[in-house]
């Protein structure tokens, strides 16, 4: 990761001296020679005027300043060329993006996309940012997108108490987790996924429920792979698909994804609206879609917290 870091510094400090690249150095570059070829001109009409009657001294002055308007006129117009002429340089295939950033890189690409995998334990941040941008995509394009989601088995308690252990005993931890809540998080992703899929009919979702343990997360779109940390804070590795290291990353994905027990979650006729007073009716259909998956025991507490949660605002605690 440091030697990532140190190439990607490299490369961001070639951009910034890079006048086809950085705006700010061509700004300088062009402002600086207008504003020679105004001094000159001044200098040369105005303090030293044409006359037969000059002395030596202003005639040569008069001369070089001549010269170096015409140098100036030149370099103008080599430099417009350049900028205009010269094809702009490659984007970087690997490079890191500031914690900043993030979110704004992955929903730009999701607005543009046709498939769409993740891995993530709890996924809570696909299923509440990207996941809607993903649903919104289908219904204006038109055309189907494939999205593939890991997760944490909800029913593996060994794994749940892993993680749970795990983002506790993190550094600036703001809340004691336990495998309930590792579940509840789970379950708020499954449950979105066959809302959005009831809203967005093109959306073909698979939710892949793993017994192992990961920490980074894993999203991959048409032209990009991201690899994130788990805490908000820390930087994310971005892989574009012309590195050869993207289909390394795919491949990782889909080798794990098989491992996976493969499930489509379905939950008919329940919409996004339906979450916010769930009736005993619609408590039925997600008990029943809970049920589908091998998630057995769900009360009507559990269902409504599930609910409650995936309405929440996703944060990093």
């Amino acid at each position: 990761m440091r030697a990532a870091q140190g190439v990607c510094k490299l490369e961001k400090e070639e951009e910034v001296l890079h006048p086809a690249r950085s705006l700010t150095l061509r700004r300088w570059f062009f402002a600086s020679l207008i504003l020679a070829a105004v001094i000159i001109v001044l200098v040369r009409f105005l303090l030293i005027p044409d006359s037969k009657d000059a002395a030596d001294w202003q005639g040569t002055l008069a001369a070089i300043l001549d010269n170096l308007l015409a140098a100036t006129a030149t370099s103008l117009a080599i430099g417009v060329a350049y900028v205009v002429l010269l094809p702009k340089l490659e984007v970087e295939q690997v490079e890191i993006i500031q914690p900043r950033l993030i979110s704004g890189a992955l929903e730009a690409a999701a607005r543009d996309c046709t498939r769409w995998s993740i891995r993530a334990r709890t996924a809570s941040y696909f299923a509440r940012v990207v996941a809607p941008l993903l649903r919104d995509n289908a219904l204006r394009a038109g055309g189907s997108i494939e999205i593939k989601v890991q997760l944490l088995d909800p029913g593996n308690d060994k794994a749940l108490e892993a993680y749970a252990r795990y983002r506790s005993n993190r550094p600036g931890a703001s809340a004691v987790w336990s495998a309930a809540r590792v579940r509840t998080e789970i379950c708020s992703t499954i449950l979105a996924m066959a809302v959005y899929r009831n809203e967005a009919p093109r959306l073909e979702i698979e939710v892949g429920l793993s017994s192992d343990f990961w920490v980074l997360s894993l999203d991959l779109c048409d032209e990009i792979a991201f690899i994130t940390g788990q805490n908000k804070g820390q930087p994310c590795l971005c892989v574009r698909r012309t590195s050869q290291l993207f289909s390394g990353w795919r491949e990782d994905f889909e080798a794990g994804f098989l491992m996976c027990r493969i499930i489509r979650p379905s939950a008919p006729g329940l919409r996004l609206q339906d979450l916010h007073r769930p009736t005993a009716a619609t408590l039925g259909v997600i008990r029943s879609l809970f049920e589908s998956v091998g998630i057995l025991g769900m009360q009507d507490s559990n269902l409504k917290e599930i609910a409650a949660y995936m309405r929440r605002e996703h944060n990093y605690a």
